[in-house]
């Protein structure tokens, strides 16, 4: 596993410190979350810029008249 260098800001760094988090776990879940946003992202605007269905209006008044023309009211 590659190791890199995260900088935070003084203030940010002592109060986790503080805290005892445990910012290379923290690191990682935060960027594996930017990557799954960004993949949602990426495939709704793939889903948007597909052609829409067409709309279709249904009678259903006219298609309940055709049903009970085919088997009786």
């Amino acid at each position: 596993m590659p190791k890199v260098s995260v900088y935070l800001p003084d203030d940010l760094y002592r109060a986790a410190q503080e805290r005892k988090l445990p910012l290379s776990a923290l690191t990682q879940d935060a960027v594996e979350r930017a990557i799954r946003t960004s993949d949602r992202k990426e495939w709704v605007s793939r889903m948007r810029a597909l052609p829409r269905p067409a709309d279709v209006v249904v009678d259903s008044a006219a298609l309940l008249d055709e049903v009970r023309a085919e088997f009786g009211e």
